[in-house]
């Protein structure tokens, strides 16, 4: 028989055709398969069946469950645990799912038909109304109950969307000082907007801490003293005035303190 180019090649190639035909069958299958296994129960999951198993100590029950309701309405479709777009879809949900939610920390599936969602909340620290929290940030995060210390500072002023957010961005400026106020007999209760359109705090005892106005306030806010600057001044009165006995109101806005005090009773 005569050979033919054709031929000759066929015979070269028939030692890895059978190989090469053999694994694009696998290939074929195995696509086949992970499309099946999508679309299985146990590789899919039911954003309505979200549960709490971890939360922050000031992080109630009841507030716990609402957030877990507000995400698993916020995320909506079901998810493959196979298929990455999906997860990386819910990450992006996550953030708008509720104003609790700050940040999301990670986003893993976990086998069978489950994942593993760690996000970082938003800490409370002003309080309209008695119970409509607000975060430093301005976000309006709603009713908790929540048992954080310090406790949310009372909102006392105008009931102003503006005023709201400039007291909270001041209370977040403070947040992390109250204990040390405390210890040296300062306790900070209620924040709220002064004659002067500034931020004004009130201790338990009626001495107001004239803050001045948040980093958030305006581009001319640089002005003022930064937050570290005016609690040394406020540091500097204690020396003076112990707990602020005798002190109705204290301007730390400014590059020195300036001191009003109390009447005194003759």
């Amino acid at each position: 028989m005569t050979s033919t180019p054709g031929g000759r090649l066929f015979e070269r190639l028939r030692p890895i055709l059978l190989p090469a035909a053999i694994v694009a069958a696998v290939v074929v299958l195995l696509i086949r398969a992970r499309d099946a296994l999508e679309r299985t129960p146990r590789f899919t999951v039911d954003p309505s069946a979200c549960s709490v198993t971890q939360r922050p100590p000031w992080v109630s029950d009841e507030l716990a469950r609402f957030i877990a309701f507000s995400v698993s309405r916020g995320l909506g479709k079901r998810a493959s645990l196979l298929d990455t777009a999906d997860l990386q879809s819910w990450a992006v949900a996550l953030a708008e799912a509720s104003p609790w939610i700050e940040s999301v920390e990670g986003l893993s599936p976990r086998f069978p038909a489950q994942a593993d969602v760690r996000v970082h909340l938003r800490r409370p620290v002003l309080a309209v109304d008695g119970d409509i929290l607000v975060a430093a940030s301005g976000h309006v995060l709603g009713p908790g109950p929540v048992s954080i210390d310090p406790p949310p500072l009372a909102y006392a002023g105008r009931h102003l969307d503006a005023d709201y957010r400039e007291c909270a961005a001041a209370a977040g400026e403070l947040v992390g000082h109250r204990e040390e106020l405390r210890n040296l007999g300062v306790r900070v209760m209620r924040v709220g907007i002064g004659a002067d359109d500034t931020v004004v705090f009130t201790t338990d005892t009626g001495a107001e801490l004239s803050w001045g106005r948040s980093a958030r306030k305006s581009p001319l806010s640089y002005l003022d003293l930064p937050p570290e600057a005016r609690l040394a001044n406020l540091r500097q009165v204690l020396v003076d005035f112990p707990a602020l006995k005798g002190v109705r109101r204290v301007q730390l806005w400014t590059d020195r303190p300036v001191v009003y005090k109390r009447a005194t009773q003759g």
